[in-house]
């Protein structure tokens, strides 16, 4: 008996030790990150927050004054807060992911270093600025009477978790894919802001006719705003999510983007 808890004992202390030092790794390239990209001169490392938040401030005083076409309790302020910051998501973690390995070859000579990890240090940094912003200026928007706290928090979270896991995972498509295939890299950004006024970001699924409701349910980004509003507004809507379907497309990015950023580290020549 003693030698078979022992042996249990042994992978479970393995695992614990691979994710100690897979946390260190993850840590650090957030923290090299950070100063590559920002610094420590003026405000150094808040630009994290203020980037994201001096956009979002603006797209909410467009709409603050704009009347409520939503219905509801959903005001135009929190609804376009709800869109624009979690889109900013979506855009800056595809946007940035090609070029990210040729960026740094040099982190690769270090065995506990992957590709995965590079881009998962850069979603947590994107998504952790990006939601700061939003919790500011939701918390302004509250306190000032232009928002209501959120009815069902805990979709709405799941919602936000959704958006990011959907995210990261193209991310490592575009970035297999677009490895040594500069052409593939333009289309990228079109694609992106195409995407836009696919997604659901500014309107909801029941105010859309039908056969345009129809189509539009088959982008899963179109599922996670529901979710996100569901989660958010007591008059929410949530027949038109399918958390299966939903599911399907995290699973099936998740496997593709893992298999391109293999395939693609293996392309990366060493010098």
């Amino acid at each position: 008996m003693a030698s078979a808890s022992e042996g249990l004992e042994a992978p479970r202390g393995w695992f614990r030790k691979g994710l100690r030092i897979q946390s260190r790794v993850i840590g650090a390239l957030m923290m090299r990150d950070l100063h590559t990209r920002y610094g420590r001169e003026n405000i150094g490392y808040l630009w994290l927050v203020l980037e994201p938040l001096f956009l979002a401030t603006a797209v909410g005083l467009i709409h603050s004054r704009t009347a409520n076409h939503f219905g509801g309790d959903m005001k135009p302020v929190p609804a376009a807060l709800i869109g624009y910051c979690n889109f900013m998501t979506f855009r800056t973690l595809i946007g940035r992911a090609e070029g990210a390995l040729e960026g740094n070859v040099s982190l690769f000579y270090h065995r506990t270093i992957s590709p995965f990890d590079i881009l998962f240090s850069r979603a947590l940094l994107e998504q952790a600025g990006t939601f700061l912003a939003f919790c500011i200026l939701m918390g302004l928007a509250i306190a000032t009477g232009m928002a209501n706290p959120p009815a069902r928090p805990v979709l709405y979270m799941l919602g936000v978790l959704a958006m990011m896991l959907l995210s990261f995972n193209l991310s490592m498509m575009v970035c297999g894919l677009t490895h040594d295939r500069r052409a593939v890299g333009r289309m990228i950004h079109p694609l992106i802001y195409l995407m836009m006024p696919l997604s659901g970001a500014f309107f909801t699924m029941n105010a859309m006719p039908k056969q345009v409701r129809d189509i539009l349910l088959y982008v899963p980004m179109a599922h996670i705003y529901e979710l996100m509003r569901y989660g958010w507004f007591k008059s929410g809507h949530d027949e038109y999510i399918d958390v299966g379907y939903l599911l399907a497309w995290l699973l099936v990015t998740m496997l593709l983007g893992l298999l391109l950023i293999s395939t693609a580290r293996k392309r990366i020549h060493m010098q």
